[in-house]
């Protein structure tokens, strides 16, 4: 199965990251119209932009929900960086649910039912099924970004056949060939021997080492489908103290070089729906939308649109005792082509544009 796939003739509800959230899942796809099945009396079509597991209380019901809407032809459904994850047997926080033994045991935080053992190589099956891209004349679709370089070297690459998991496995070992250039390794050992420990403590003036720098550089770009489903980096301004160490790079605003007149639709990057949710949700590194209105198109043309709500930070505000009507992370859907944002609370949102931006126009039709 080609890992990019066309887009249906006909209106569109494009929902973004789910992370586990089956019963708001579910509260959704009513306010959207669909029937249990994913029949709609508009002969409407669900896309969903990957990223359904992981952190929430259920994981399985949703795979088992997007399985059945996907095989009855409803929906389609595009890899997300999370089942990746899961086809690559790589254990995160928040995947205890599938992977285990897993070093990053299910806490307070990630309370989420478990896969039943005999239904594992079916999910696997079915996310190895998924293509990362999904377009037509007049959409994209990524869960991460729409990156040029990238998208035309999968296009072209005669490995596709191979299958996604074992292709980013050969673009892996192409990242580590250009790792083990001998003046960077160098130059790595020698940032580790002077600032090792200065790189595990959260007290140290932290500055950019230039060799660390340059290696999360290589390692986070140079493989095209960690690109397209994570996003692009580039280095930081300043370290910042996250998950356990000083990190040299940023997540990057790639849509501000993103110059295509074809509007592009994505998730992954935890969108705020108001301020109060920059409280509770975290930033890796900086606030890629902080100056980005919560419900607007953005870029170069003001033709991508993010629809990740950050329902996955809920898993936070459970652990803060919060109720779920205290919560600020929602599930949304952009409605294509009209251009206006149903969240799971029955929020309809439409979107903005700048005023006068001919992309914006286009994108809204």
């Amino acid at each position: 199965m080609s890992i990019i796939q066309s887009l249906p003739d006909g209106p569109l509800d494009i929902i973004g990251d789910v992370h586990g959230e089956f019963e708001v899942l579910e509260q959704l796809l009513e306010r959207l119209g669909y029937d249990a099945n994913g029949g709609h009396s508009m002969g409407r079509h669900l896309v969903f932009l990957g990223d359904l597991v992981d952190r929430g209380p259920d994981s399985p019901a949703v795979v088992d929900k997007v399985m059945k809407l996907v095989h009855n032809g409803a929906a389609q459904c595009i890899l997300g960086n999370h089942e990746l994850l899961l086809l690559l047997d790589r254990a995160i926080p928040g995947n205890g649910w599938f992977i285990q033994p897993n070093p990053y045991e299910e806490t307070r935080e990630f309370q989420s039912a478990r896969v039943d053992p005999g239904k594992m190589d079916a999910y696997l099956d079915f996310f190895a099924s998924l293509p990362i891209l999904l377009e037509s004349k007049s959409l994209r679709v990524a869960h991460a970004c729409w990156h040029a370089p990238s998208v035309a070297q999968i296009r072209t690459d005669a490995r596709l056949k191979l299958g996604i998991a074992e292709l980013y496995r050969h673009y892996e070992v192409d990242v580590r060939k250009r790792l083990n250039n001998a003046e960077l390794a160098h130059m790595i050992d020698q940032e580790k021997t002077f600032y090792a420990v200065s790189l595990r403590d959260p007290g140290w003036e932290a500055d950019i080492l230039p060799a660390h720098a340059e290696a999360e550089i290589i390692a986070r770009m140079s493989n095209p489908i960690r690109v397209i489903t994570s996003g692009t980096v580039e280095v930081a301004e300043k370290p910042f103290f996250s998950m356990g160490q000083w990190q040299m790079f940023y997540r990057s605003q790639w849509w501000n070089s993103y110059n295509d007149a074809t509007p592009v639709v994505i998730g992954h990057f935890w969108r705020r729906f108001d301020s109060e949710a920059k409280k509770v949700s975290g930033v890796f590194g900086k606030d890629v939308f902080e100056d980005v209105p919560s419900h607007a198109w953005m870029g170069a043309n003001n033709n991508v649109y993010c629809v990740d709500y950050s329902v996955g930070q809920r898993h936070v505000e459970r652990s803060l005792s919060q109720r779920p009507d205290q919560f600020h992370g929602k599930l949304a859907a952009l409605r294509w082509p009209e251009c206006e944002v149903v969240h799971d609370d029955g929020t309809i949102v439409p979107v903005e544009r700048a005023a006068g931006d001919k992309a914006g126009s286009r994108a809204s039709r």
